[in-house]
């Protein structure tokens, strides 16, 4: 039986550690891989994490929580948060002589690096769900790093030319595979109505990358546009509070307090996103979200800036609207067109149901699994 060590940047509720949960639970079940997971940080998928692995090991202790088994071992080697002591813990965990090493996220590399240092037959594989901007600032020297990995994993083709070309990864050594997500699905599309508001939704945890105020922009325009229209922007996800501050202030002075609404995290967001009727990606960059695969499941038309996401392979299918990068007039204007035309949003949106429902665990994992053969 091989041994295999996932490696997640942190074990939040988000894109990358929810992939990796997606897939180590169909591991478990569809191969004879004996599989632990370390996490460098903390969070509230850890008791999840912990329930489907053999050992679950976290690097450093999240705050305000209450200890567990795993960092009470982590006391009892001594680990401190210091770099001698982070060595120690690490070396341990390599003298269970993994057969393969799998690093989720840039951020992960250098330690899956660390742990093969230890133990060189072990092969390192790379996950990677970035793009060239925060590539360069969490890890600036990856070029570095990435000469100790075997193969890489990119969640998009625009992550695999971005690694070909900005990074000097050959081609060969990068397996293209997309995300894959869960969500309810309903059985029918609902239609757009005049009569109705029409909601826009946009999700994401709020952060220059993901162009939250490009979202109110585009809001600002589309009520320049249309004035007379009943609409409702909604964005879901966490915002500190400096940047709640700054969004709340831009929404008054634009006078959108009746229109534009940032929800906050919540643990049902499927919920609020079968009440869109549309949504916004507004991300500057953003490699394959997995919120696209939701709405998109959930027959909603996706509209994306051009060269900005991986998403964009999928809606130009037909399943929504590719704008010039950055010009928010634009994807206003083409939001009208959806208002405008319920037939198109259905059209738009069936598509998208049927593109998307390709992006689920059963169909994506065993695709990761092969490349795993490879090693």
């Amino acid at each position: 039986m091989k041994k295999i060590l996932f490696i997640t940047h942190e074990a939040s509720r988000t894109g990358a550690p929810m992939v990796i949960l997606h897939l180590i639970k169909w591991l478990q079940t569809n191969s004879d891989y004996c599989i632990d997971l370390l996490s460098l940080k903390g969070g509230e998928l850890s008791d999840e994490f912990s329930e489907i692995v053999n050992d679950y090991y976290v690097l450093s202790k999240p705050r305000k929580t209450k200890p567990t088994i795993y960092h009470r071992v982590q006391r009892k080697i001594g680990l401190k948060g210091t770099e001698d002591n982070q060595a120690k813990f690490l070396k341990n965990i390599s003298e269970n002589h993994y057969d393969l090493i799998y690093s989720n996220t840039v951020i992960s590399i250098p330690f899956g690096n660390q742990i093969k240092q230890y133990n060189s037959q072990s092969k390192h594989i790379a996950h990677i769900h970035e793009l060239q901007v925060i590539i360069q600032q969490i890890l600036p020297d990856f070029k570095l790093h990435s000469e100790h990995v075997d193969h890489f994993i990119a969640a998009s083709d625009l992550v695999k030319n971005n690694l070909s070309k900005n990074w000097d990864i050959s081609p060969q050594q990068i397996s293209r595979v997309y995300e894959c997500s869960l969500v309810e699905i309903e059985t029918t599309i609902k239609r757009s109505s005049k009569n109705k508001v029409f909601h826009v939704g946009g999700a994401g945890t709020v952060h220059w990358r993901k162009g939250s105020d490009l979202f109110i922009q585009v809001a600002s325009y589309l009520k320049t546009l249309r004035p007379e229209l009943d609409f409702k922007f909604t964005w879901v996800g966490a915002v500190s509070k400096n940047e709640r501050f700054i969004h709340e202030e831009d929404i008054r002075k634009a006078g959108l307090e009746d229109n534009v609404f940032f929800t906050g995290p919540t643990n049902e967001p499927t919920n609020i996103f079968k009440e869109f009727d549309v949504f916004l990606m507004t991300s500057r960059e953003d490699p394959f979200p997995l919120v696209c695969i939701e709405v998109g499941m959930l027959g909603k038309p996706i509209l994306c800036f051009e060269g900005a996401t991986g998403t964009q392979e999928i809606i130009t299918k037909g399943g929504g609207s590719v704008i010039s990068y950055l010009d928010t007039r634009q994807m206003a204007k083409t939001i009208t067109e959806y208002i405008d035309s319920p037939k198109l949003l259905q059209e738009k949106g069936k598509i998208n149901a049927q593109e998307f429902s390709e992006f689920s665990p059963d169909k994506i994992c065993p695709q990761i699994l092969e490349v795993l053969k490879l090693l």
